[in-house]
């Protein structure tokens, strides 16, 4: 594979990585934005059932004061108080069936907002070999490859750690690599 060639394919996966890099802005902001309007409509169901209770005690102190009166107006506001209550606790119940709703939805998209974020790095990690290679492949200097970062890369997609057995052999020779050098 010639010089030229090795540089236009790396020229086309930079392009690539890019366009996916920029794809990758726009979900993100997506998200964002969705996750805000949810936290707002959170935030005024909030609102709503703590009106809500207010009402709820307030009409509970006008059922007791009518109960203890004895008056027939009394009772007859009671028995329509009573019915309010009823329409407002099951309001109640409603918003916060949708408030626990909300809240499991603002989980899901932080958990995509996460894998995003790390989906983003990498791509820009990429990114940042291929516009090195370019250079190298432009220039002819050829610089000693960055071992840690290919280290933890490949550490990371096979999800163990540095400590792990595997992580302490890839540094032994890591050691042996930069020694021979």
């Amino acid at each position: 594979m010639s010089l030229e060639s090795r540089l236009k394919h790396c020229h086309e996966a930079k392009q690539q990585l890019e366009q996916r890099l920029e794809e990758l802005g726009e979900e993100l902001a997506d998200l964002e934005y969705t996750n805000g309007t949810l936290m707002d409509g959170i935030k005024r169901r909030a609102e709503s059932i703590d009106k809500l209770e207010k009402e709820n005690q307030h009409l509970t102190q006008q059922l007791q004061t009518a109960g203890a009166s004895g008056r027939t107006s009394n009772i007859e506001s009671t028995v329509a108080n009573s019915e309010t209550i009823d329409q407002l606790q099951s309001q109640v119940m409603s918003l916060e069936t949708s408030l626990k709703i909300s809240r499991k939805k603002e989980k899901e998209l932080e958990q995509i907002l996460e894998k995003l974020v790390k989906e983003l790095a990498d791509v820009k990690r990429e990114n940042d070999i291929l516009k090195d290679r370019q250079q190298l492949q432009t220039t002819g200097n050829f610089p000693q490859p960055d071992y840690e970062a290919t280290r933890d890369r490949t550490l990371n997609k096979l999800k163990i750690g540095k400590q792990s057995t595997a992580g302490k052999a890839i540094d032994a020779f890591i050691k042996e690599l930069k020694h021979g050098l």
